[in-house]
C-alpha cells in the first residue's frame, strides 16, 4: 500500500521504510506517514460515494516508523499529526494549525504557502529542473544523482552541502 500510494521513488519506500519480514514469514511494514493508509480506507470503504458528506475530512495522529539516521532530535519513531482533506477545505486547515499553534503559545511563527501549480505547470518545472541540473550531474551527491530522474523536486530538498549550489539557482 505505501509503495504505491508514496511511490517507489520516494526515499521513504527506498531507503526509510521498515519493511521485513516476520517469524511466521508474513510481510510487515511499520506505517512510515499517515497520508497512504487514509487514502486506501477512503477507497477501500468507498467513502467517495454520494451517501457521505463533502467536503470528507479525516486526520489522524500516532507513532510513525523510518529507518533515518538519528539526529539530534530526530527519532526513528516519531509523532504525525496530519489532516486530509479537499483542498478547497486548505485554508480551514492552515486556520486551525495557526489556532493550534496560538494555543500553545507558540510565538514566533510564519506560514509560507507554496504551489506548483496544475499538472501542466508541475510537468513543465520538473522538466525544467531536470534540464538545468544535467550538467552538473556529476557534481551532486548520489542521493541527488539517482533522485533527478525519479523524483527531482526531492533534489531541492537535499542537505548536501554539494548540492546547495546548485539548488540556490534552481
Amino acid at each position: 500500500v505505501i509503495s504505491r500510494s508514496v511511490g517507489d521513488t520516494t526515499d521513504i519506500v527506498s531507503k526509510e521504510m521498515y519493511d521485513f519480514y516476520d517469524k511466521g514469514d508474513r510481510h510487515i511494514t511499520l506505517r512510515p506517514e499517515g497520508t497512504a493508509p487514509i487514502v486506501r480506507a477512503f477507497v477501500e470503504n468507498k467513502l467517495f460515494g454520494p451517501e457521505f458528506a463533502k467536503p470528507y475530512k479525516v486526520f489522524y495522529n500516532g507513532p510513525m516508523f523510518r529507518y533515518e539516521r538519528p539526529q539530534k532530535g530526530r527519532l526513528r519513531q516519531f509523532h504525525q499529526i496530519g489532516v486530509e482533506e479537499n483542498p478547497v477545505t486548505d485554508v480551514e486547515t492552515m486556520a486551525m494549525a495557526m489556532a493550534f499553534f496560538n494555543q500553545l503559545g507558540v510565538k514566533e511563527i510564519r506560514l509560507v504557502i507554496n504551489s506548483l501549480g496544475d499538472k501542466e505547470s508541475r510537468q513543465a518545472y520538473r522538466q525544467a529542473l531536470i534540464d538545468y541540473l544535467t550538467p552538473h550531474l556529476s557534481e551532486l551527491s548520489e542521493d541527488s544523482q539517482r533522485r533527478l530522474h525519479e523524483n527531482p523536486l526531492r533534489v531541492l530538498d537535499s542537505k548536501d552541502p554539494r548540492d546547495k549550489q546548485f539548488v540556490a539557482d534552481a
